[in-house]
């Protein structure tokens, strides 16, 4: 007897497993994005209202908040401000106490103090301090210079020794120009400051020569004015590098 071959059956609906996963997991999707995107009516109406209210409502006061950096450069700028009201008393004391020592040069308008608010500068006549080519102190010098020397030492201000001259060239093996007979006078009476006990940390000296001059060198009385010594007091204590005017 012949024997009939077994044939396997083939299952034509196994698309409609994957079909119905496909259309689960799409709907599953759908319903994640709806509660993502959908809107929590009592939150939101919290939030409107909170908003409004901000917005509506008048600010407590018209003054505007100082922020941190503000106040604290506010405080700088104060504390700045005291320095510099100090460092000017003290310069007025200084000015009233050279007043006082020198009123028989001021009478004799042989030294004349001028206060330009940062700095005092004391002009003297160098025919006063020197002789004619000269830059040795004459005795006259050394009382007059004496006296500016003790107001000095009580005070730690910086202080510029100017020398200058008129513009009549000076005939001399030692000072071949103003320039050399300037700056010598100027540092014989910086010398004479520091034996006298002033501190040389505070000092300069500096030579102008001819070519700063106070009057008109074409006449006599002009080019005694412009033959001078200056001593000028900055209100700074930090040294001889402070800002002087010439």
């Amino acid at each position: 007897m012949k024997r009939r071959s077994e044939h396997s059956h083939v299952n034509h609906e196994r698309w409609l497993v994957s079909y119905a996963d496909f259309i689960t997991l799409l709907f599953a999707f759908f319903v994640v994005m709806y509660a993502i995107s959908s809107v929590n009516e009592g939150k939101y109406k919290v939030l409107s209202s909170t908003l409004k209210n901000v917005f509506d409502t008048a600010p407590a006061s018209s003054k505007p908040i100082a922020l941190l950096h503000g106040s604290a450069s506010s405080s700088q700028d104060s504390t700045q401000k005291d320095v510099s009201d100090e460092q000017r008393r003290v310069l007025v004391q200084i000015k009233l106490d050279m007043v006082s020592a020198l009123k028989n040069e001021m009478a004799q308008h042989k030294v004349n103090i001028v206060d330009h608010k940062d700095w005092l500068d004391i002009d003297i006549q160098s025919e006063l301090l020197f002789s004619s080519g000269s830059a040795v102190l004459s005795d006259a010098a050394l009382t007059t210079l004496t006296k500016i020397s003790q107001v000095l030492a009580r005070y730690p201000n910086a202080v510029r020794i100017q020398g200058y001259t008129d513009n009549v060239p000076i005939v001399s093996s030692i000072y071949p120009s103003n320039w050399e007979l300037s700056a010598a006078r100027a540092v014989s009476v910086l010398r004479l400051f520091i034996e006298q006990g002033v501190d040389p940390a505070r000092m300069a000296a500096v030579a102008y020569g001819e070519f700063q001059p106070l009057a008109d060198n074409t006449t006599e009385a002009g080019r005694q004015r412009n033959r001078r010594v200056m001593v000028a007091i900055s209100k700074s204590a930090s040294g001889p590098t402070s800002p002087f005017e010439p």
